[in-house]
């Protein structure tokens, strides 16, 4: 979900240049960083204080683009989503 809402508020962009840079690029980075890093198999992967901070900043990022390009209702439901993804993958163990 978090990459298709990068991908739709990124060619909601005005410009080609824009569209493509915030609508391709940033959710490539955004794959990558994840399977980098996040992904439960990756050689790479950091530990758990980490991977909360970097979920919080990223989920937290998506929900102010959503806001910001004009979609509360969306960012205000994404957002729950998120906390609850947030919860259940750091605070039950």
């Amino acid at each position: 979900m978090t990459i298709g809402l990068l991908v739709w508020e990124g060619w909601c962009s005005p410009t080609i240049g824009q569209k493509l840079i915030t609508g391709i690029l940033i959710p490539a980075i955004v794959l990558w960083f994840w399977g980098r890093w996040m992904a439960p198999r990756s050689p790479l992967r950091w530990p758990e204080g980490y991977r909360f901070i970097a979920e919080v900043v990223l989920f937290g990022s998506v929900v102010m683009v959503t806001v910001m390009t004009g979609h509360p209702r969306l960012a205000v439901t994404y957002g729950i989503l998120a906390a609850l993804s947030i919860a259940l993958t750091h605070g039950v163990r």
